[in-house]
């Protein structure tokens, strides 16, 4: 009986002691649990905290308290090296300014520099007494026993390291420097987000201070929406409407702002780039409206800013200057050289009308005279004039008051000579060879009074008792050179070779000596066949 109810105790009590262990085991369990739901919940309110941050500065805080609330402690600091490769307590919580500075000032010695700049720091596993007895002393005076340094490294960056401190030595469980661990990587994430962040931002405010400042309106015109999504504050001060205005227009925009007389051009213009029948950069000039109804000019180059996936372009970004100003001296120069063309006009014509009414005061004159030589002097002087007079009133005429189409110019004093003289026609044969060429009034007159003297001489005495012949008139460039050569020639008879233009008593060839020094051309004259005069105008001689 004894035996029977001691072995039932025995049993109860192991049985106590089983469910007592169960009990505890699962009390364990649940504080673990507990432990990493409270740890869960701390990292969740930690990302959140971080994710939500504006500032660095709230990010140290947030990273701080993390810290802290992670190794139970309430000290703790970001630490940095700054440009002069000190160190720099960024943000901290439970330390006073006099351990701050004393810790910074330790480190600002060159020795203890490059002591800092070359060692690696390992992420920390327990909180330990400074080695250096100097910073052993700063440590005490601070009532600090131990610290732990956890480096901030995200992606090879080192960032500056997390300092924890505690009043003894302490080893870290294997916990908690898993999280740790965890809170210093989203932490060094959070920073180099924000960090990256502010940098475009500083990037995006110091391109907006450039464009916003720049002269010239900046655009980004979308081709698919047909509007603007972009206009720098330049655009206020020239047209006197804000970015907004701009972009609320829509597709309006140019319907409501381009010139109508403009505005066609502008949408081919566009319609061109949109189908890829231009280049990467381009310009065009149209007229806009400002605020006040008044239409100013503008100098767009543009290039192709966004293209499509399958590379069709679809936003273009521009330059816009301002060039009313200089249009309107343009229309100014335009109507001031307009009204010089007719006033060189009239000039022309007057001095073709006053050689007219030489012209006829001269044939007046002639009704008087028997003398047969006298008459003949007459008449070659009559001749002249008719061919300074002809060029005159070409010009006149012209769309071009400073240039002379040689071309039109030749064919009609070498038909009017021919026409005028005493000889059958069926007698001489006249051939043209006369390529287009203009020249200027100091060069066609001269040029003309030469083709006069040599064709007036020939008709008269290269075919004396109706011998038949050919002369011909040939102006051509030669394209090696650009030199103008007119060749007058005839197989008639010929002149004489003892005859020398220098000393003729012909004042007809004595002229065309003068005339051909005045236009500094080279004169080959060759009587082997006939006669032939072979003019060579220097390119750098002809206008």
């Amino acid at each position: 009986m004894y035996t029977a109810t001691h072995k039932a105790q025995i049993k109860l009590k192991e049985v106590n002691f089983h469910l007592v262990q169960t009990i505890a085991d699962q009390q364990i369990t649940e504080d673990r649990l507990n432990l990493q739901l409270t740890r869960l919940k701390m990292m969740y309110e930690l990302v959140s905290a971080l994710n939500t941050a504006q500032t660095l500065n709230e990010i140290y805080q947030i990273a701080l308290n993390g810290i802290c609330s992670a190794l139970r402690t309430s000290r703790a600091a970001i630490i940095i090296t700054d440009a002069n490769h000190g160190l720099k307590h960024q943000e901290s919580v439970g330390l006073s300014q006099d351990y701050q500075q004393s810790i910074e000032a330790f480190y600002q010695t060159p020795f203890q520099k490059e002591i800092e700049t070359k060692k690696a720091q390992p992420f920390a596993s327990s909180a330990i007494n400074p080695s250096d007895i100097r910073l052993q002393s700063v440590c005490n005076a601070e009532n600090i026993g131990a610290l732990a340094i956890f480096p901030l490294e995200y992606e090879r960056q080192h960032l500056g390291n997390i300092v924890a401190y505690f009043d003894a030595p302490k080893e870290f469980t294997e916990e908690e420097v898993q999280l740790t661990q965890t809170v210093v990587t989203y932490i060094a994430i959070a920073l180099t987000r924000k960090q990256a962040e502010q940098a475009l931002k500083e990037s995006q405010q110091f391109i907006q201070r450039i464009t916003d400042t720049t002269p010239n309106i900046l655009y980004i015109y979308d081709l698919e929406e047909r509007r603007n999504v972009y206009c720098n504050q330049t655009i206020a001060h020239v047209l006197g409407y804000s970015s907004l205005e701009i972009q609320s227009m829509d597709e309006l925009m140019l319907g409501n702002l381009v010139h109508p007389d403009d505005l066609s051009k502008v949408k081919d213009h566009y319609e061109d780039i949109n189908n890829g029948n231009r280049e990467d950069s381009f310009v065009i000039e149209y007229r806009m409206k400002d605020v006040h109804g008044k239409w100013q000019w503008f100098y767009s180059q543009e290039a192709v800013f966004l293209r499509n996936a399958d590379g069709k372009v679809k936003q273009v970004i521009g330059s816009a200057s301002d060039i009313t100003k200089l249009k309107e001296v343009e229309i100014k120069l335009q109507l001031s050289l307009t009204e010089k063309e007719v006033l060189l006009r009239e000039i022309h014509h007057r001095v073709k009308n006053n050689l007219s009414v030489v012209d006829s005061l001269l044939s007046m004159q002639a009704r008087y005279i028997d003398d047969a030589e006298s008459l003949k002097a007459i008449s070659d002087s009559q001749r002249r004039i008719h061919t300074m007079s002809l060029i005159h009133e070409q010009l006149y005429q012209s769309h071009d008051v400073d240039k002379v189409d040689f071309h039109e110019y030749l064919h009609r004093l070498v038909g009017n000579l021919y026409s005028s003289t005493n000889f059958n026609t069926q007698q001489i044969e006249l051939k043209l060879d006369i390529k287009p060429t203009l020249l200027d009034i100091d060069t066609a007159i001269p040029m003309g009074l030469i083709v006069n003297e040599l064709l007036t001489n020939a008709f008269k005495y290269a075919f004396p008792n109706d011998h038949q012949g050919l002369i011909e008139v040939i102006l051509y460039q030669s394209d090696d050179d650009n030199n103008l050569h007119l060749i007058i020639r005839d197989n008639g008879i010929g002149i004489s070779k003892d005859v020398n233009s220098n000393g003729t008593d012909s004042l007809g060839l004595r002229l065309v000596r003068i005339l051909a020094q005045q236009i500094r051309a080279d004169l080959d004259l060759s009587c082997s066949v006939g006669t032939s005069f072979h003019f060579t105008l220097r390119a750098n001689a002809i206008a």
